[in-house]
């Protein structure tokens, strides 16, 4: 003992005496030594090892870890201490797939517990920072303890404080005896980073190590751990619990959850990690899905990130990056987790407006994926809006996102809750910031029913908001229409017009009373002038749904046809409560009328702002309901009066119809001073707009006593017995005659807008009954009027506007007079007026054409108010002028066979228009085959809306037909769509052959589309074959529109036809599944409509399959290059995920024909092709990974096809993919490739010398000329060499046939 006390003071004193530090290792680890011996000996090796040189220090690293193994914890420290400085500077082998045991000089695949011991020491050297004192605490407590819990707590008290992330005790022995300086420690950490990169240990033990050391304060440190990070950022699995519970360790300590007693002992305890650390693992805890599902941990590093005492913007940010990732991943049913995440954000105090972003944003994302937690709590949503009237725009924005996304929390609330939510929404939604309106105008329309009356009445003052972005949103949810499901649920689409009238009117009182209040001019109004329209077209749409129809608020014809309905409605209501005087409205006795509160507001509307819907809406409910409702109006006159003197046009028609509507109610001798009056007005010349209003009320007046003086002379006497005219009729006719030829002279007026006018008084006066005014003869006369309005269809200098009304009236003129002489000629005229590119024009022509042709039995002849076109009927003394059979022979005859392509389109759509008006019309029901057949005609014409209207044609033709001519129908159309036949138009020399510019132009720059011109330019070029080419092109074009007319017409029939469609399904089938792929846009569209209608069951392709395979394989070498494209592409998508039986007996079939469809002429072709083939070679691999014997079929069908035809062809695409998919299928097919291996080999050989690149030739080349004898066998050998080596490269770039040989 003396004597080694005596040695350790000799040596202490001579630091450069050298120990046998070797030799001391192998005593050291000697089982049989006695601890007396091993003690000494440590301390020996602890004194002997930092003094030797670097290279016998990382010689016997690994001895040190080795010595370790079962050991004392100090000793095993001590070693530890020893060892890590060495690793800075070890060696390890390059190539870290190279695991042979020279090269790796840490063995520690067979000792799990001295690895976890040293990688818990690196980690708290990683941890460790630089310059560390660890200070005693000066005093120590008093040992009497009351209890045994604070007694361990105060010893607790006595012990000095760790860094961040480590534990007292790792903290001392990281210190160990002998401190490291600042320069060793980071040595010592970057030797730790070498060690992981050199990938000692596994992977998932090691990610903690580099995170930790990549957030070191010196960057030498920090750039190598970011950089081996980085570089293994794709391998490393970010969901392993492994790495998950190790991050969450270090960056929360050991915290002592209540559940388990605090059994660590204090100076074990580890404390949380720095700040710095923290923000370096929160990245990777954001890329793992399993981190985010951590439950408590994710919260508590949300906790700390939040609230934590050493927490800054960048922890923030992190923190709540990771509160979206959890809200994004956590399983719904985590209600603790959610509440605490909510309580955390809104708790969460910081003026950085970027994070204030997030935490809103993050409390949206959280109402989405757990609503329950904020049903209800109301308070919030109150508290998001005042931030969102406070904070700055940025936040704001967020805010609203937030807002937003937590509205689907809130769509079922009821009761109290509904009520606060309301009060709410009502509050914010006239606040000045525009996102706040905005938000609250979402909540009206998302929480409440859609026939809550209080939240639609907010939304209406949103639709006037003077923001587009909020009248819009506004205007659309208010017109729009629920899903007829939910009707069917019981939820109705909007309220009842009495409660919502109420409501208005309410709101209107007490708005009145308020600063609320809006002035126009002299006019006071309860809401802005927009709302108010909002307000006024949206009780319409409740009038409209409560009574029935249709609510849409679009155009005004729409609206019109529900008028009858709205009528009936009407009545009900004025029958259920009595109107008062306009006076008494104000008091508060009894209720008034809800119809009569519409029509103030309508009215209070118009006096102070106008408008043309407004207009509408009062003119249709005096209209509907005239009896009742017009006497209101006749104190009201000259308010109308000035309504058709405004400076809108259709707002003057609308009152000039009012003004008749409330004038028709008066007595004779006032209704007569009134046409005078309106006579007069219309000579005034100073003011074309009051002319007009009075042209336009003159003939609805006439045209109502007309309809009246009809009604009575048909016996209705009991509607009119009121309303008839004291005077006698002969007095009554001079003035309507009068009035007529007042109206009649402006017809010829240098003022567009007094001709229509005039038009269209006319067309009204002969609607209702006939023009007192001469059949023929000098002056304005019946002739002259049809004559005049003929002259102006054609006509270039006339409005669109006024050709409709001229056209309108034409058609009206035979419903009112049964006796009109000319009808004929009108007929005549209106049939002949066709002009080219006036398509809208022949709609109206269509109509004015059935009208004119049934004469007076037309629904037109109807008050459209009071009586809808269904429910109409013509009286039984009336005098028939129907003229149908006629003009439907005409049609027939001279114009659907027509060669002008303009005038069959106009004719296919009169007659359209012929079938769906008369279907009841006993001469178009004994006339549908013809009419069938000239629907068919028309779809082999080349323009899609001649197509389109032919086909609708066909579909009601279908429906009336019987069973027969329904059978007859889809034969004759399914021949048009397989075999292109269609009606063949006679040739002239100006028949249209091509379309407009299809072929471009002449040298002399005419047109090259009617068969003269082809002619023509055949004759200039001395080539009189090239008509006949010219002409089988235009054939094919024709063939092909004649295809896609029939699918035109076959997609409105397929749906209603399916039983009579079966027998022809086998042959329709496969050619619609490849017509689908046509390269022209147009046919494919059609055909893919067909298709869908058509085929309703999934399996129909498997069903059909042999089939369609013949037909895309005979027609992948069909002569016309659209049927081979479209095949190509049919197989295409026909083949991909398709069963080895379902192809293995066409196999060699297809490959064969592709083969030769790649090297065809035209290049889309070829294209398709490669697509095909490429297709075709990963569905043959994939055959071949099966096992069984479809796998051995298709390798024994496909390796002679690749090996005959691929891989020998001249051309190179075909070469190239067939040593493609013989080195994919070799891999595949394993032992299969067995029984072809004599005829594969040799056939992969010869390619070889096929497939060699030129850069081998050329090396052959010149080494032959460079033998000389002495060096030859040297230099051939090289060459040989060089040959092989560029081929091997060659071969393996491309995936060539290197690989088959090998496997």
């Amino acid at each position: 003992m003396e004597l080694l006390v005596h040695l350790n003071k000799r040596i202490k004193s001579r630091p450069l005496i050298q120990l046998p530090v070797e030799t001391l290792l192998v005593q050291y680890q000697d089982p049989a030594a006695a601890s007396f011996v091993t003690n000494f000996t440590i301390i020996y090796i602890k004194m002997g090892y930092p003094r030797l040189e670097v290279g016998n220090q990382c010689e016997l690293a690994p001895t040190l870890l080795t010595a370790m193994e079962g050991k004392p914890e100090p000793q095993q420290d001590s070693l530890m201490h020893l060892l890590i400085p060495s690793l800075y500077h070890m060696k390890y082998p390059k190539d870290s797939s190279n695991t042979s045991k020279m090269a790796s000089p840490f063995i520690l695949m067979e000792k799990p517990k001295t690895v976890q011991l040293l990688l818990e020491f690196m980690l708290d050297v990683l941890l460790m920072p630089y310059g560390f004192v660890l200070n005693e605490p000066p005093t120590r407590p008093a040992p009497s303890s009351p209890q045994g819990s604070s007694g361990a707590a105060a010893a607790g008290q006595g012990l000095p404080q760790p860094p961040p992330g480590m534990s007292v005790y790792a903290a001392k022995r990281v210190i160990g005896e002998a401190q490291w300086s600042p320069e060793q420690l980071e040595q010592c950490k970057l030797g730790i980073v070498k060690f992981i990169e050199a990938e000692q240990v596994p992977e998932v033990e090691t990610v903690i190590h580099l995170v930790v050391a990549s957030s070191d304060t010196r960057h030498g440190v920090a750039t190598a751990a970011d950089l081996e990070l980085k570089s293994k950022q794709s391998i490393i699995d970010w969901n392993n619990p492994l790495i998950v519970n190790r991050m969450y360790k270090v960056y929360l300590g050991d915290i002592p959850l209540k559940t388990k007693g605090a059994s660590l002992k204090r100076e074990l305890k580890h404390e949380p990690v720095s700040t710095r650390v923290k923000m370096k693992i929160l990245p990777h805890l954001l890329r793992s899905r399993l981190a985010a599902e951590c439950f408590p941990a994710n919260i508590q590093v949300v906790y700390d990130g939040l609230f934590g005492a050493n927490t800054n913007n960048k922890l923030l940010s992190l923190t709540l990056q990771f509160v979206h990732h959890i809200c994004q991943v956590c399983p719904d049913t985590n209600k603790p987790l959610g509440l605490m995440l909510l309580n955390g954000l809104t708790l969460t105090h910081t003026k950085d407006p970027k994070l204030l972003c997030m935490a809103y944003s993050a409390v949206g994302k959280l109402s989405s994926r757990m609503p329950q937690l904020f049903t209800k709590d109301i308070a919030l949503v109150q508290q998001f809006f005042e931030a969102m009237c406070k904070e700055e725009p940025d936040v704001r924005l967020a805010i609203q996102e937030a807002l937003s996304m937590m509205v689907g929390a809130y769509a079922n609330l009821q009761g109290a809750l509904l009520n606060l939510m309301e009060a709410l929404v009502a509050a914010y939604m006239g606040k000045p910031e525009v996102q706040v309106r905005q938000v609250a105008m979402k909540y009206a329309s998302t929480v409440f029913a859609s026939d809550h009356v209080p939240s639609r009445y907010l939304l209406l003052l949103a639709a006037g908001d003077p923001r587009e972005e909020v009248c819009s949103e506004a205007q659309r949810v208010l017109r729009a229409l629920p899903a007829k499901n939910s009707e069917k649920e019981g939820r109705k689409p909007m309220p009842s017009f009495p409660d919502m009238v109420a409501y208005i009117q309410e709101k209107a009182a007490q708005r009145m009373k308020t600063p609320a209040k809006y002035t126009v001019g002299t006019y006071t109004l309860p809401f802005n002038p927009s709302a108010f329209g909002e307000i006024v077209l949206y009780l319409r749409m409740c009038l409209a749904h409560s009574a029935g129809a249709t609510p849409v608020s679009k155009s005004l014809a729409d609206m019109q046809d529900d008028a009858p309905a709205i009528g009936r409605y009407t009545h009900a209501l004025l029958s259920d409560g009595p109107l008062t005087s306009p006076s008494s409205t104000g008091t508060k006795g009894a209720e008034v009328n809800p119809v009569q509160v519409y029509m103030e507001l309508l009215q209070q509307l118009l006096s102070a702002v106008g408008g043309v819907p407004v207009m509408y809406c009062l003119l249709e409910v005096v209209s509907v309901c005239p009896h009742n409702l017009a006497p209101m109006f006749i104190h009201k006159i000259d308010w109308i009066k000035s309504l058709m003197n405004t400076n809108k046009e259709d707002l003057r028609e609308l009152a000039a119809q009012l003004y008749a509507v409330v004038v028709s109610t008066m007595s004779g001798n006032e209704l007569k001073t009134a046409v005078q009056t309106l006579i007069k007005i219309t000579k005034d010349t100073h003011s074309p707009e009051t002319q007009h209003g009075a042209i336009m009320a003159l003939g609805y007046m006439v045209a109502r006593y007309m309809s009246k003086r009809k009604s009575f002379a048909n016996g209705d006497s009991a509607l009119n017995r009121e309303q008839r005219m004291n005077d006698t009729p002969k007095e009554d006719e001079e003035l309507v005659a009068i009035a007529t030829k007042a109206i009649g002279s402006f017809l010829d007026s240098g003022s567009p807008l007094l001709a229509v006018a005039a038009c269209t008084a006319l067309g009204e006066i002969g609607r209702n009954g006939p023009l007192l005014i001469p059949s023929e003869g000098e002056g304005f006369t019946k002739l002259a009027v049809v004559e005049k309005m003929l002259a102006r269809i054609p006509s270039g200098k006339e409005t669109l506007k006024m050709k409709e009304r001229a056209i309108q009236t034409l058609g009206y003129l035979p419903v009112g007079d049964g006796d009109f002489a000319h009808q004929k000629k009108l007929l005549q005229g209106l049939m002949d007026s066709v002009e080219a590119k006036q398509v809208e024009l022949q709609f109206t022509v269509g109509e004015a054409i059935t009208s004119a042709a049934i004469g007076t039995s037309s629904g037109a002849a109807r008050d459209p108010w009071t009586c809808t076109e269904e429910q109409y009927s013509p009286p039984d003394n009336v005098e028939s002028n129907d003229v149908v059979p006629w003009v439907l022979n005409s049609i027939l005859a001279k114009y659907i066979p027509s060669q002008n392509p303009h005038v069959r389109q106009a004719a296919c759509i009169w007659l359209l228009s012929l079938v769906k008006k008369l279907h009841q019309h006993k001469e178009i029901r004994s006339h549908l085959k013809e009419i069938q057949t000239a629907f068919i005609s028309i779809l082999s014409d080349p323009d899609e809306l001649s197509q389109d209207v032919a086909s609708k044609g066909l579909g009601l033709v279908y429906e009336m037909g019987g069973e027969g001519d329904q059978q007859e129908l889809v034969s004759t159309l399914v021949e048009t769509l397989m075999t292109g036949k269609r009606v063949k138009h006679a040739v002239s020399e100006d028949t249209e052959v091509f379309q407009g510019e299809a072929l471009g132009k002449a040298p002399d720059g005419h047109g090259l589309s009617t068969y003269k011109e082809l002619c023509s330019l055949a004759s200039d070029l001395n080539q009189p074959d090239l008509v006949y080419k010219f002409m089988n092109l235009a054939n094919h074009h024709a063939m092909w529109n004649s295809r896609k007319g029939a699918a035109f017409g076959f997609n409105i029939i397929a749906a209603k036809a399916g039983e009579q469609l079966a027998p022809y399904l086998p042959q329709l089938v496969p050619r619609l599944y490849r017509y689908q792929f046509d390269p022209n846009l147009g046919i494919r569209t059609a055909m893919t409509s067909i298709w869908d209608a058509l085929v309703t069951d999934k399996n129909m392709v498997d069903k059909y399959l042999k089939e369609i395979l013949q037909d895309v394989i005979s027609n992948l070498t069909n002569n016309i290059w659209r049927a081979r494209e479209s095949a190509c592409l049919a197989l295409n998508d026909l083949i991909r995920g398709r069963n080895a039986d379902d192809l293995i007996d066409h196999l060699e079939e297809i490959w064969e024909t592709l083969f030769r469809v790649l090297d065809d002429i035209k290049e889309s072709v070829r294209k398709a092709a490669d697509i095909t083939l490429k297709t075709l070679s990963k569905v043959c691999t994939r055959m071949c990974e099966s096992s069984g014997l479809a796998a051995q079929r298709t390798v024994a069908v496909l390796l002679p096809t690749l090996l005959d035809k691929g891989i020998v062809s001249n051309v190179p695409e075909v070469r190239s993919l067939s040593i493609q998919t013989l080195v994919k299928v070799s891999k595949t097919a394993g032992n299969r490739l067995k029984p072809h291996a004599p005829r594969l080999i040799p056939a992969l050989l010869e390619a070889l010398s096929v497939l060699e690149p030129q850069v081998l030739n050329y090396l052959s080349l010149r080494a032959t000329e460079q033998e000389k004898p002495p060096s030859h066998g040297a230099g051939e050998g090289n060459v040989h060499t060089e040959r092989t080596h560029l081929l091997n490269l060659s071969l393996r770039a491309g995936e060539g046939t290197y690989h088959t040989h090998r496997l």
